[in-house]
């Protein structure tokens, strides 16, 4: 495994690596907020609304 300079911190964290379970936590989070947003988007374009 290679160490990216600009993402490692002087003790080898990596904040990039997504390897814990809060990280993948947040990001299905940001999946799910995203697609309720397009979906929200999409029926208010159909609607009209929009």
């Amino acid at each position: 495994m290679t160490i990216n300079e600009h993402t490692t911190d002087q003790d080898g964290f990596d904040y990039m690596a997504n390897t814990g379970r809060e990280e993948c936590d947040r990001d299905m989070i940001g999946i799910v907020l995203a697609l309720a947003i397009t979906a929200f988007i999409t029926f208010c374009q159909y609607v009209g609304l929009l």
